[in-house]
């Protein structure tokens, strides 16, 4: 081996062991190079050694979840052989289950002390696209989207202590750019989370409802874990800090209800406009309303906080209301005077579709085809593009497409996904063949998981946007809001066998789509306690910590 400046040359060698640590420099005049080669010398060169270190720190996590859609002897393939059987309405299934399982090793060895960059730990480069920082306008979302459904529950702590661990900054862009109380989190950040992109075209000061996307994930994770602790010490006080902000941010307009201004829908720009600032952007209203729903069912569940459950009730009674063009679409604006630009990457006036279905969207069917229109107009553009120029707009749109129980939409993205956002050697890409990111790595998985199983509290459906193309198949450990883990779920035409285990007593409501004729309890002391076979549903009493397994025939 010879050393030439900043080369390295290797001859007459079969193979080659390069050791790599990657570490998270907190004070910058403190350097780390001697403790790191310390670390690095003390490993053994030995790959196979280095290869069952590895298996001991990730196999337990990496295996409790696992896909199969009937790829059978095609697993036999190289990735290269299955990317050319592979086409654009003819998605080979094996590769989406090697797909399933890359997307999920990339998000678990890229979590850590810190969630993943845009790039995960990997760059390739001294300077990757966008600083490979965190971008926390859907980046970040995408990726951190399936850690608690796919049973890495590990992985999103990494997530939420580094977004708290930048809370004071959070409060310094609240008090100094809107003289405001409470909390806002940029739309990027990175060692620091202080409020700092802002041109021209891209006004992201305007951005406001950042701390109320990451509320979505603190809440979230109690919700599937059940941690009371966590919910009281961590989530609430942010969650109050988010609502904090906008209770000095807000103001009523002629109408009585809230003005967001100003206000900005990441990164796209009216047809009718060449700016991108704006006033009442729908992702911020749906992303308040979210934040108060939950920052009110907290602090019931906790027994705490009555006045401000008060104050944020009539907050939520002030929220505008969502609009729809002329064109039958949910508009990205409710200010009526901009129009609407459907070729954009950015889906995100669809947020409050990404994890749910809110039920002012599920009871109202003009609102849901308003919905399911807008990802019909943002997939025409995708269609003559030969899958689009971004992935994670893409998983926006499949998120939106399994809430609404959309199999077929749901399944075309997964489609474009899967074969025009990955290279060979199941390395993807943030555009089509195009940019390292690790986004779609989060976010596929989560589209994928959402099509097969949905969950709140108490509540679980079955296939709820399974698509034709997957007539039968497996999937196993998943986890459900409620402390509920689904440890198999199989289905074919014929049948609809789950097994599942809940932490704690309670009756959960089953879901199937379409109807069946019989659902059995074959295993554990669970009571069936109401079955309604042409509704598509059942209620069951489980017991805390006991297999359950039932039986659905078609």
């Amino acid at each position: 081996m010879q050393s030439l400046k900043d080369t390295i040359v290797v001859k007459g060698a079969d193979e080659v062991l390069i050791f790599v640590w990657h570490d998270v420099l907190h004070n910058i005049s403190k350097s780390k190079l001697t403790e790191q080669k310390a670390r690095l010398e003390g490993l053994k060169a030995d790959f196979d050694t280095l290869l069952k270190r590895h298996e001991r720190l990730h196999g337990e996590i990496f295996n409790r979840t696992r896909l199969d859609l009937g790829g059978g002897k095609d697993h036999e393939l190289s990735s290269e052989v299955l990317l050319e059987k592979s086409s654009l309405g003819n998605l080979n299934r094996a590769l989406l289950e090697k797909q399933f399982d890359a997307a999920r090793y990339a998000i678990l060895s890229s979590s850590g002390e810190l969630p993943p960059t845009l790039q995960g730990v990997w760059t390739g480069t001294w300077s990757p696209p966008w600083q490979s920082d965190y971008t926390q306008n859907g980046n970040v979302p995408s990726a951190v989207a399936s850690m608690l459904m796919a049973n890495m529950p590990e992985c999103m702590q990494a997530y939420l202590d580094y977004i708290e661990s930048l809370v004071p900054h959070f409060r310094e862009n609240a008090r100094i750019l809107y003289g405001c109380r409470g909390i806002m989190m940029p739309s990027r950040t990175s060692a620091h989370g202080y409020n700092v992109h802002f041109n021209e075209e891209y006004i992201h000061l305007f951005w406001t409802p950042g701390a109320a996307w990451a509320s979505h994930f603190f809440y979230d994770y109690y919700l599937y874990t059940g941690d009371r602790e966590f919910l009281a010490e961590r989530a609430l006080p942010f969650m109050k800090e988010s609502a904090l902000f906008f209770e000095d941010f807000l103001y009523e307009g002629p109408d009585g209800r809230y003005v967001f201004n100003p206000s900005y829908s990441p990164e796209n720009t009216p047809s009718n406009s060449d700016s991108q600032a704006c006033i009442n952007a729908t992702m911020d209203i749906a992303l308040v309303k979210e934040l108060l729903t939950n920052l009110i069912a907290a602090c019931e569940q906790l027994g705490v906080e009555q006045q401000g459950v008060s104050r944020w009730k009539k907050m939520l009674a002030k929220m505008p209301d969502y609009r729809i063009n002329d064109d039958g679409t949910v508009a990205e604006w409710t200010t009526p005077k901009l129009v609407d630009n459907h070729r954009h990457r950015h889906i995100s006036h669809l947020y409050a579709l990404f994890d749910g279905l809110p039920q002012e969207i599920a009871s109202n069917q003009k609102l849901r085809d308003a919905f399911k229109k807008v990802i019909e107009k943002r997939m025409g553009p995708r269609r003559s593009d030969g899958g689009g120029v971004m992935s994670f707009g893409l998983v926006q749109l499949g998120q939106a497409a399994a809430s609404l129980g959309e199999a077929d939409l749901a399944c075309e993205v997964v489609d474009m996904l899967a074969n025009v956002y990955w290279w060979p050697n199941m390395v993807s890409t943030h555009n089509p063949d195009s940019i390292f990111n690790v986004d779609i790595c989060g976010g596929m998985p989560a589209v994928i998981i959402k099509m097969l199983v949905y969950s709140e509290q108490g509540k679980i459906a079955l296939l709820p946007a399974v698509p034709k193309q997957w007539p039968s198949g497996t999937i196993e450990g998943i986890l459900c809001r409620g402390q509920v883990e689904i440890k198999k779920l199989s289905w074919d035409d014929k049948r609809i066998a789950v097994t599942f285990v809940s932490q704690i007593p309670q009756n959960i409501e089953i879901n199937l789509p379409g109807t069946f004729k019989q659902a059995d309890i074959t295993k554990s002391k669970a009571d069936m306690v109401e079955t309604l076979p042409k509704e598509g549903k059942c209620v069951v009493a489980v017991p805390p910590g006991r297999l359950v397994e039932i039986n659905f025939l078609r």
